[in-house]
């Protein structure tokens, strides 16, 4: 089945020799900690580094080989920080992930209005539409930065830490969105911080001093034995209705 694929990357920076497969339909959560290589991992993937080494395929062509409008219609990335535009209005904003459909030209057309809207409600920012994007709060500004991601209606959505800055009512949002954006058939790769979350994926990488160190599903990856080795002695592990709960000791 085609997908977004990276094979034996090596560099730049922590990189060493990965290989990771998101496929269509599926929600992969990217887990590790701080400077594991995880967001240099996703950039990789997203095309914005070059690997030293090894290869990214996009439907079984080497994403180098995609044009930039191309690889915008079929990939969306979400990074954790700016720089924003924050002189345009939120639905301005949004618009933008359209830029890969317009074509030379920029004609917009009934199509990338609905998909504006659509964005825009998915992500529960329909309200702001009307807002500066500079006066909003921080998370407020991450649901519409994941609209504009999804206005793109990509097939494969890689999202940096995409529920920072949210409570947790638009945490548990976000979650869900990504659940229901994978039963649409959309490849999402997520890197996530909170291993409580990522057990709600389908599948569960784990990246650790540049590699990818465990994957499966999260009741197979999140353990006592690897998530003590990543974060300390206190990490224990439950199963709450089949999936695994992950807590501190004391």
């Amino acid at each position: 089945m085609a997908g977004l694929e990276a094979r034996g990357l090596w560099g730049p920076h922590a990189l060493k020799g990965v290989d990771l497969a998101l496929r269509p339909g599926e929600w992969l959560a990217l887990l590790g900690p701080n400077g594991a290589g995880k967001t240099t991992l996703l950039r990789a993937m997203a095309g914005l580094l070059r690997p030293q080494r090894g290869e990214v395929l996009l439907e079984g062509k080497p994403l180098r080989a995609y044009g930039s409008y191309e690889r915008g219609r079929l990939l969306a990335y979400l990074p954790q920080g700016g720089p924003y535009p924050e002189g345009l209005l939120v639905e301005e904003v949004v618009r933008l992930g359209r830029l890969p459909h317009l074509g030379l030209w920029g004609r917009e057309g009934k199509e990338d209005g609905e998909a504006v809207a659509w964005a825009l409600e998915a992500t529960g920012a329909a309200h702001l539409r009307g807002r500066l994007l500079g006066t909003l709060s921080g998370g407020e500004r991450q649901r519409v930065l994941l609209a504009r991601a999804l206005a793109a209606k990509p097939r494969y959505l890689l999202l940096d830490e995409p529920t920072t800055f949210l409570d947790l009512e638009h945490q548990a949002g976000v979650v869900a969105l990504l659940r229901r954006l994978a039963e649409m058939g959309l490849g999402v790769l997520a890197v996530l911080h909170d291993p409580n979350q990522a057990a709600l994926a389908h599948r569960v990488a784990v990246v650790h001093g540049g590699r990818v160190v465990a994957q499966g599903r999260p009741e197979a990856v999140l353990t006592e034995p690897l998530l003590q080795g990543l974060y300390g002695p206190g990490v224990r592990v439950a199963h709450l209705g089949g999936r695994p709960h992950v807590y501190l000791d004391g």
